[in-house]
């Protein structure tokens, strides 16, 4: 009986903290800390708006995702090579088959913090993100996917799975 009162209480316990914790439930992911000119001479723009810009530089781009993972990605890869050769600065949409794979590149260079993130209203680079990842809804009704938070606020999120 004592058994179940204290398993009873860590689990309200718990039950309470869950909801009370503002905190991001995730990983802290270190980025390229900073914008050296000879490692990022040609870059990749993995994404660029009002508030911040993420890049990469064309040899980690040209190695890793989706060339690396993804069938039917030999010809974008090699004009990524060529165009390489021509200019400095490469936008990843131009090398992408889907319009929703460069959410899905993005993702990957920032979870596995192979990019470099300047925040334009601060001018200044920021070394790391948090990812988490989610699901929510009932077996066999769920979705599952990432949340990409830069100082403890959502950035963007993916939606990785659906099951219905």
């Amino acid at each position: 009986m004592e058994k179940a009162i204290i398993l009873l209480a860590l689990m309200l316990s718990s039950f309470g903290c869950k909801k009370d914790n503002p905190e991001i439930k995730g990983v802290t992911v270190n980025l390229i800390a900073n914008d050296d000119p000879i490692f990022f001479k040609k870059s990749v723009i993995l994404f660029d708006d009002s508030n911040y810009l993420i890049k990469t530089p064309l040899d980690t781009f040209v190695l890793g995702y989706p060339f690396k993972f993804s069938d039917g990605y030999d010809d974008m890869k090699a004009k990524a090579i060529n165009d390489g050769t021509i200019k400095d600065i490469l936008i990843v949409s131009d090398y992408m088959k889907y319009r929703c794979d460069s959410v899905y590149t993005l993702a990957y260079y920032l979870e596995t913090g192979k990019c470099y993130l300047f925040d334009k209203q601060v001018k200044k680079s920021i070394k790391t993100i948090q990812v988490e990842k989610y699901s929510e809804g009932k077996p066999m009704e769920s979705m599952e996917g990432r949340r990409f938070y830069i100082k403890n606020k959502l950035f963007f999120q993916t939606l990785d799975a659906i099951s219905k």
